[in-house]
């Protein structure tokens, strides 16, 4: 008995130190925070923070296609069809189909648009908050680490 009291504790000890040094582990559970703060600032504008995310990227990729948009985004092509169908449906987006039945265009309606316009202050918010929280310099700095990570990650080299 003495030996699995320890064999815990000594996993209980493994696993804070793994937990502080996991980037995975930390990136989600900054994510789920920040996800939840974003989805109570828009919610006004009736988004989710993911919703307002894939808005603003088919806005920034006019005439594009849902394939292309996946692999900006780092998304698997149907978890993207997934979500964009969601979008559809509240008449933010029309998918199109292309020449070719898998390919799919998207673009944003005019709903789509005044949506976006009344959910971007409110974005606007969130991102001086948390400057204010943690500075601007600071801020600026940690985009470029995970821009650089997800650059690190995409080059298919890892």
């Amino acid at each position: 008995m003495e030996s699995i009291n320890s064999s815990k504790k000594n996993l209980k000890e493994i696993s804070r130190r793994t937990g502080m040094a996991c980037v995975g582990f930390n990136l989600r559970k900054t994510t789920r925070l920040l996800t939840q703060i974003y989805d109570q600032a828009l919610k006004p504008a009736q988004l989710r923070g993911t919703q307002f995310s894939l808005l603003m990227a088919v806005a920034g990729q006019e005439n594009t296609t849902i394939g292309k948009l996946a692999q900006s985004l780092g998304m698997d092509r149907s978890t993207l069809s997934r979500n964009a169908r969601i979008l559809e449906k509240k008449g933010l987006v029309t998918i199109e189909e292309g020449e070719d039945r898998r390919q799919q265009s998207i673009k944003l309606t005019e709903k789509g648009v005044y949506i976006l316009r009344r959910a971007l202050p409110l974005w606007e918010e969130v991102q001086e908050r948390l400057a204010g929280k943690m500075g601007e310099e600071r801020i600026k700095a940690f985009l470029k680490d995970l821009q650089s990570l997800s650059q690190c990650l995409t080059k298919g080299d890892f």
